[in-house]
């Protein structure tokens, strides 16, 4: 069976007072480890109705759909791994948000490992069709984190949804963004 991937991450701002990065926690925490497929649709159902809402807290982000077996199963390990490495750019807690001078950041990471030629993922895979132009577009994004909808769990072989940090005083700050451990996520345009 080959599989196919789409991986999602975003870099939000954290607003002082925000319930979304509670929220977000709060559905990946208390998700039960074996659920059914109707249950894995309500979580990203959920997580995308709440990206979806917060699209003006975007800043950085990326994301990928690969139909390549290999790749997807080279890149879902590379995704799930980091949920359990602990790569932190900080020993100490950042503080809690503080905007307009300090900001605090989160990112909020899917990784989902599609069965290739089912419906959903073929669905997806035209979704994502995307020119180069438009990849890192605030539109794009908007597409992608809505189109999360559209998993059929019942073809997904295996998923993996995390957020950084798990405690705001943890948030992310601009010093750490800019670090190469981060070079990967683009700025979102408008």
């Amino acid at each position: 069976m080959s599989h196919s991937i789409l991986a999602l991450e975003v870099c939000l701002r954290l607003e002082p007072g925000s319930p979304l990065r509670a929220e977000l926690r709060e559905l990946v925490a208390s998700h039960p480890t074996r659920s059914t497929p109707l249950q894995k649709w309500q979580l990203i159902n959920r997580i995308s109705e709440l990206l979806a809402a917060s699209e003006h807290l975007l800043e950085l982000g990326c994301w990928d759909f690969f139909d390549d077996d290999e790749r997807a199963n080279a890149d879902f390990e590379m995704w799930s791994n980091g949920m359990v490495t602990e790569e932190g750019v900080r020993t100490a807690p950042s503080g809690a948000p503080n905007p307009p001078d300090q900001p605090r950041f989160m990112t909020f990471t899917a990784a989902i490992l599609l069965v290739q030629g089912s419906e959903c993922e073929r669905y997806l895979a035209r979704l994502c069709q995307t020119p180069q132009d438009q990849l890192w577009n605030r539109a794009t994004f908007r597409k992608v984190i809505q189109g999360l909808v559209y998993v059929n769990y019942a073809f997904v072989k295996a998923d993996v949804l995390y957020l950084i940090p798990g405690d705001e005083s943890w948030g992310l700050t601009q010093e750490d963004l800019d670090h190469e451990k981060f070079d990967y996520l683009r700025e979102i345009t408008n």
